[in-house]
């Protein structure tokens, strides 16, 4: 049993949680009263406000990207991480550090000042009033970002990291930040806590972590939801509602939901190419992250020599990065899918499954008629032929502004392709084997990182 949780300013914890990861293993967790949730939140307030007085946004940016290196290096840490990770999610070390490299690209110094670069123009706004050089009213204009005091986040598990980007992104905005952690993934984000503590104690003091079971509400949710200016939420639609319902009116909630990603292949595709870039966003996360291509259309092409080169390139993905045995409900809802196309006969303009025999770790679904779904399936694509990019447009217009990226291959149409995914309401649009890790600046959901979590405040003044 782990311990899933980062909670500064509490006193030694007497009753505890416990509770069992996407892998199966146990851990545990304080099992919080409202009095002692109270005390971690006042605490964490503190932390972020006297770290706004005594700490620039580039000495935060150097103690995150510090700690964040000690997750991947080949220190303690780093083999403290992948431990933690294998324990988690049954994924073998391999495909634990890919994943982890992937992610730390974008929580290096470097990507975090760049971000602030790209968003606010520096982190001098971040830090005290900048004179606003457009200002043509009377006087002079300053203004300045911060974000709320506190920020309170509840975090999906169906991507090892995300919860930590989380976290970031409400550091730079100088929040303070509590955060329920999901069952599936609940140890790596107390890991980065413990770790920014030790580089700087009193950003450390700005983050509280802990679980609880997401089927209610208990007392600690609701002293912590006192404490916030904002509620960030990643989950479903339900998730989000079940959330919304359970705040004061007042306060400000964003939320990311559920995306799927689509691959192109444009008719001029070198297919072999494709075939080995897909393979690997395909394998990336296991087809968990709202980045990752469920679905596959072969424009203007038979999708036969395409499905084949595909198969052999999850095959040898598989032999190297290998995924953990799916779920039971995992297994049973990929054995149906199966099931469906295999005896679907032709009905539906030709049904084909590509499959490693009764092994389930990679599974094309493959049809000639296309179609728009959005299952979410450990290695599992769904491979569509369109005769043209404008069929493509109908076909997709059910997932009008839930589609987080486009893969392409090709250049012929490319242009007509950026066109249709801004009518789609697609983020983003990248090359095939790029798709999985997006560039620290990304707009996530089409938005900007930083400054939903900001507020701002103008300061009017004679000369």
């Amino acid at each position: 049993m782990f311990e899933a949780w980062h909670l500064p300013g509490l006193p030694t914890p007497t009753e505890w949680l416990e509770g069992r990861t996407h892998a199966g293993s146990a851990f545990r967790a304080p099992s919080l009263s409202g009095t002692e949730a109270g005390i971690v939140a006042a605490h964490v307030r503190e932390g972020a406000l006297e770290a706004r007085a005594h700490r620039a946004t580039t000495d935060v940016i150097q103690a995150i990207g510090a700690a964040a290196a000690r997750l991947t290096a080949e220190g303690s840490a780093g083999i403290a991480t992948r431990e933690l990770l294998h324990a988690e999610l049954g994924w073998d070390d391999r495909l634990i550090r890919d994943t982890l490299d992937g992610m730390a690209r974008t929580w290096t110094t470097d990507a975090l000042a760049g971000l602030v670069d790209s968003e606010l123009g520096g982190p001098a706004v971040l830090d005290g009033f900048v004179r606003d050089e457009g200002w043509e009213g009377p006087g002079v204009r300053r203004r300045r970002a911060v974000g709320a005091p506190v920020v309170l986040q509840v975090l999906a598990g169906n991507v090892p990291g995300v919860a930590i980007t989380a976290t970031i992104r409400a550091l730079l905005a100088r929040s303070g930040v509590l955060c329920k952690l999901p069952e599936a993934e609940p140890g790596l984000l107390p890991m980065f806590a413990r770790l920014l503590a030790e580089e700087d104690p009193l950003l450390g003091r700005s983050v509280a972590a802990t679980w609880w079971p997401g089927s209610h509400f208990p007392a600690a949710w609701g002293e912590w939801t006192k404490w916030a200016g904002k509620v960030v939420v990643y989950g479903g639609a339900a998730a989000v509602e079940a959330v919304r319902g359970a705040l004061p009116a007042h306060t400000d909630l964003i939320s990311y939901g559920p995306r799927t990603g689509v691959a192109v292949l444009l008719p001029d595709t070198p297919q072999e190419e494709a075939a080995a870039a897909l393979a690997r966003d395909v394998c990336a996360y296991d087809q968990q992250g709202c980045v990752s291509p469920r679905l596959v259309y072969v424009v203007g092409l038979a999708t036969g020599a395409f499905v084949s080169r595909l198969a052999g390139a999850l095959e040898e993905r598989t032999r190297d990065h290998p995924p953990p045995d799916p779920t039971p409900e995992e297994a049973v809802a990929i054995r149906s899918a199966r099931a469906m196309f295999e005896f679907g006969g032709y009905k539906d303009g030709g049904l084909g499954v590509e499959a490693p025999g009764e092994s389930l770790a990679w599974t094309i679904l493959v049809s000639e008629s296309p179609a728009a779904r959005t299952e979410s399936l450990p290695r599992v694509v769904w491979v569509h032929r369109v005769p043209e990019l404008e069929t493509l447009e109908e076909v997709l217009r059910p997932l009008e502004g839930r589609i987080q990226t486009f893969g392409f291959s090709g250049s012929e149409g490319l242009r007509r392709l950026a066109a249709l995914a801004t009518r789609l309401g697609v983020g983003r649009i990248a090359p095939l084997g790029s798709v999985a890790w997006p560039p620290p600046d990304w707009r996530h959901e089409g938005r900007h990182q930083l400054l939903p979590l900001l507020n701002w405040t103008d300061f009017e003044a004679p000369k």
